[in-house]
């Protein structure tokens, strides 16, 4: 495969960044209230902690978006959606990073638009990157936030729309090309059973 259309993997760099501090505060104010529990206590603290750090786990660190030659994989924190090239319609970038194809749209967890404040970090350093007889950044010519390059919806929709650009050309019919979804019921289930968990196991002591 040409090397300009391997896969590429994009995860949220800011997501990451709050998942390891949440683990970090998690630890610290876990062990401190197990040293001062009874038993039971210590047990739901356990429970609950584990609860906690594992939801960091879906929530923040493992959502994805895979871009190759193919399409586009979105690993959402409870669901993963394929999109193919020839199914995709249109991309946006109005909340988060979106996908759509015929009939539905398919945000993308892990590219959310940037807040007013790094998004005019992103514009400034963009604005230096840019031709210097134009002093402009881009929010002042009209680019919306979430296209910002530097900004993580902003990069990652860049790397759609050029993987999409490039793709072998096809007659397919968008409406015919299936999309499929693979709802992640383990997760699910364990995100579910935390708290019941934490409830029950205790009186059971």
């Amino acid at each position: 495969m040409n090397d300009d259309l391997r896969a590429v993997t994009v995860h949220s760099r800011v997501n990451r960044g709050v998942a390891i501090a949440s683990w970090a505060l998690l630890a610290v104010l876990g062990a401190l209230l197990m040293l001062q529990s009874e038993p039971r206590g210590v047990v739901s603290t356990a429970i609950v902690t584990a609860w906690l750090a594992y939801a960091a786990v879906v929530f923040l660190w493992a959502p994805a978006l895979v871009v190759d030659a193919r399409g586009a994989e979105i690993r959402n924190p409870v669901r993963t959606v394929a999109v193919a090239w020839d199914a995709l319609i249109h991309v946006d970038t109005k909340f988060a990073l979106t996908l759509f194809t015929p009939g539905r749209s398919w945000p993308v967890w892990c590219a959310p638009q940037a807040s007013a404040l790094a998004a005019r970090r992103a514009a400034r350093r963009a604005r230096d990157d840019r031709d210097p007889r134009d002093p402009r950044n881009p929010l002042d010519a009209g680019v919306r936030i979430g296209d910002i390059p530097g900004t993580e919806s902003g990069d990652a929709a860049a790397l759609v729309r050029e993987r999409w650009a490039r793709r072998p050309a096809s007659a397919a019919d968008a409406d015919d090309v299936p999309v499929p979804v693979t709802v992640h019921w383990g997760r699910i289930a364990l995100l579910l059973a935390g708290p019941v968990l934490a409830a029950t196991v205790p009186l059971l002591l």
